[in-house]
Parts: C-alpha cells; structure tokens; sequence
C-alpha cells in the first residue's frame, strides 16, 4: 500500500469517527479511542508526526462504577477532551 493511500484511509477514518461523534453527548469509550489511536498509527507510518495528537494516558479514565461493570463500561475519555485531539489532527491535515 502507498503512503498516499495509507493517509487517506486514516484521514477516512478520523472523519468517520468525528461523524459518528455528530449526535452522541456520550464521553468516548475505549473502542473508538483505539480505532482513533489505529488511525494516527497509519498516518505516522507515512512520516507524518503524530505525537502531538494522541489521546494521553492521563486523560483515560477508568469506570465510575463497581469493577463488576467494568467489562460493560471500561475505559473512556471525557468528549470534549476527545474532540480537542480528533479536531486538531483534522484541521493539521487539512
């Protein structure tokens, strides 16, 4: 696969994820900030830096709830800590 095709999948992804994000006031949950990780993996594979854009560890925050939900509500990041990330990333690549 080109490096070009590579940067337009990932860039495809990121625009589906903040789609997705469109109608949910939900805090983001560990599928989609692996999905999201996933994609900056792709672009950086291209040569493009993307440090500046993941999702720190320090953001992730484990469940609210007892560990026996743990399983249905694992992990997740805040929304709008999500969105200052996915945003920043888009409006670099633009």
């Amino acid at each position: 696969m080109d490096m070009e095709d590579e940067r337009k999948r990932a860039m495809n992804s990121l625009r589906a994820i903040k789609e997705s994000l469109e109608y949910s006031m939900c805090d983001i949950e560990s599928p989609l900030i692996t999905e999201y990780h996933s994609a900056l993996d792709k672009l950086e594979k291209t040569g493009i830096d993307v440090s500046d854009f993941r999702i720190p560890d320090s953001w992730i925050q484990g469940p609210d709830i007892p560990s026996i939900y743990s399983a249905l509500f694992g992990p997740r990041v805040r929304r709008e800590l999500f969105l200052i990330k996915l945003d920043a990333i888009l409006q670099y690549l633009a």
